[in-house]
């Protein structure tokens, strides 16, 4: 078992809890609109991200690669984003953490995306302030289920 990702994240100052600077976190992001791509690589410089185009992609890159969260548009052409958050889950189950964006104003999306294992749910335009916070509770949350599991199978491991 042992950690969801295996790369550390940097902590600013030592008595700060909740904030996250450059995680080595690796994040997915989907979205079949080549604008919205170009914020998201403006907003994560700093962070280890890697785009693509449509659903089919991301499942194919999710084999080849530990991804520790996906960010997926919610509305796409051929697999939608409820699609493929529904596949994700069903092969991954909470190893992958999977945020979803739209542009729609339904209260139906995010109450189906929230039911279907999203851990998170942004609304169009993205504002970067929040994609980071949601980022970062992210992280944090799979840094605390990672102690954990640590400690769960050191406890269990006989001496």
């Amino acid at each position: 078992m042992g950690k969801l990702w295996q790369k550390g994240q940097e902590m600013i100052g030592k008595g700060d809890q909740n904030a996250v600077q450059n995680p080595d976190t690796p994040i997915l992001f989907v979205d079949d609109d080549p604008i919205i791509h170009r914020v998201m690589a403006k907003y994560l410089k700093d962070w280890d991200l890697t785009s693509v185009f449509s659903g089919r992609e991301a499942l194919a890159l999710l084999e080849k690669r530990n991804f520790v969260i996906v960010i997926t548009d919610l509305k796409m052409p051929g697999m939608d984003g409820m699609e493929l958050l529904h596949r994700i889950k069903t092969t991954y189950n909470n190893r992958v953490q999977v945020i979803v964006v739209t542009v729609s104003d339904d209260m139906d999306d995010l109450v189906g995306a929230l039911d279907g294992g999203a851990s998170d749910f942004l609304l169009k335009p993205l504002k970067k302030e929040v994609l980071i916070e949601v980022l970062q509770h992210t992280v944090l949350r799979i840094g605390r289920w990672n102690q954990s599991l640590n400690l769960l199978m050191n406890k269990n491991t006989p001496l």
